[in-house]
This record gives C-alpha cells, structure tokens and sequence, in this order.
C-alpha cells in the first residue's frame, strides 16, 4: 500500500498543481511559541512536544478513520498527508519558471528564485545545489521519513522544517529544531549521495565525499555534502539555468532509483 500510495501522490501533486495552496502549516506556529513563553529556560521543550503532539495526532486520527471506514480510511488518510507534506512549493514548475521554459512574469521569477534561494548572480553549481537542497526538503526527506513511519514521519519532517521558519522563535528554540532537523536529514543526506554514484560519476561523487571528510567526521552527513556534490559534478562555466536544469535531471534520476528500489522491496514482501 505504500508504494501506491506514494506513487498516486506523486501524480496527484505533479498534475493538479492546486494541492499547493492548500499546504499551509502556520497553525504549527502558536502553539510552539506558546511553550517558549511559558517555559524559557526549557528551549527543547517545542521540539519534544511537537514530536509527542504529532505521534498522538497520528495515532488518533488513523484509529479513528480505521474505525469508521476500514483500510480504505487509512489508505485516504495517509494519501492526503502525503500530499499535503509534500512542496510546499512545487519543484518542477519553479525550474521551469527559472529556466524560462513557461510564460512567467518577474514577480514570479523572483518568487521560484527566492523559494531556492538563489540570487541572479548565481552560477551553474549554485544553481545544481538549489535543486538537490530543494529535492532534499521538497521530495526526497518526506518520502523517506513516510515510508519509513507512515503518516507520523511525514508530519515530523514537514513540520519541524516549518517551525524553523519562525521569526519569533528564540535562538536557542531553533538550535534544538535545527538539531531535529539534522537528524531527519542525517539518512536522507546518505542515500542522496549514494544515489547520485549510482546515476551520475562514481568517482566526482567520491572525490567530494573525501573532500567533506577533511572538514567533518566520515560519518557526520550535512546539507552542504550537496553543495559539494554539486560543485564536483556541474562545470562552474555554465549559465545558471544549465545548472538548474542538470541538477533537476539528476533528481528526478533519483527519484525514478528510489521508486524502482521501493517497488522491488513490496515485490520482494518487505514493504507492507
């Protein structure tokens, strides 16, 4: 059942493009800074509570359309959360924007630049870099954390990511999100860079590996491995669309690896 329902959440969220507005997860916001007021001189109490919040919610919410409506509940439920947890901004449609491969107005241009965090100075691998970090936060972080907990992995990754973006948020509150997140991240970061040897050059994606290894731990995986990924592997002399373009290929790339490794899994009985 997972596989399907990653695989029709995918199309839903790549074809009806009107899911994205419903992605709106201020409400995670309140209650956060609420605990921070009220217990300051605990700062990694917004991250637990949003953990256990999100476990109970969980738990609840597919007990009760389990109760109701069967399998078919749970299957609704999870594929609904899916959808939603995914973006929030879509990826393919703001590299099409800042490639010009659609119609799109400045303001728009700036708005798909600004979602990745580019600037009109960037170079190719800058651009390369977007992408994976972009393909890391938007695709690949929430599908793993949703076939590995269902539903509750889901909503941890998105909404942990979202409360990082809280601008009355104390320093120290956003150090333990940003641990969180790290954690999250930490297996994601893995199998990127794993994948992008299997789909692209085994030895670039070495020779960066070993270069980030000079800085950090073997082990320690962090977002800026993508960074030098993309430094390792899109030539520095192309435009910055090329760069956006050719990290987009590489991502879908691996999306495409993924979902044939999760449908051999199911095939093979591991996945439920």
């Amino acid at each position: 059942m997972t596989i399907l329902i990653v695989l029709v959440g995918l199309l839903i969220s790549h074809f009806a493009t009107g899911f994205r507005h419903l992605r709106r997860f201020e409400w995670v916001g309140p209650p956060l800074l609420w605990l921070q007021r009220r217990f300051p001189a605990q700062p990694w109490l917004p991250a637990v509570a949003l953990i256990v919040a999100v476990v109970a919610l969980a738990w609840l919410s597919v007990w009760a359309l389990t109760a109701v409506l069967g399998l078919v509940g749970a299957f609704l439920l999870a594929l609904v959360v899916f959808i939603l947890t995914l973006g929030p901004r879509d990826l393919d449609h703001d590299v099409a924007i800042i490639c010009g491969r659609v119609d799109a107005d400045e303001a728009e241009v700036r708005a798909a630049r600004r979602a990745m965090r580019l600037d009109a100075q960037a170079r190719a691998p800058e651009g390369a870099a977007a992408v994976f970090h972009a393909g890391l936060s938007r695709w690949f972080g929430l599908l793993f954390w949703f076939v590995l907990l269902g539903i509750t992995g889901a909503l941890i990754y998105r909404l942990t990511r979202v409360a990082l973006q809280l601008d009355q948020a104390d320093p120290q509150v956003l150090e333990w999100l940003a641990r969180l997140r790290l954690v999250l991240d930490w297996p994601v970061l893995a199998l990127l860079t794993v994948s992008l040897a299997l789909v692209n050059d085994l030895d670039r994606v070495l020779g960066a590996w070993r270069a980030q290894r000079e800085h950090v731990p073997a082990w320690l995986m962090t977002p800026a491995m993508l960074d030098r990924l993309a430094a390792s592997l899109v030539v520095d002399s192309s435009e910055l669309a090329d760069g956006v373009s050719i990290g987009h290929q590489m991502v879908w790339r691996i999306l495409v690896l993924w979902l044939v490794v999760l449908s051999v899994l199911l095939l093979a009985g591991w996945l439920a």
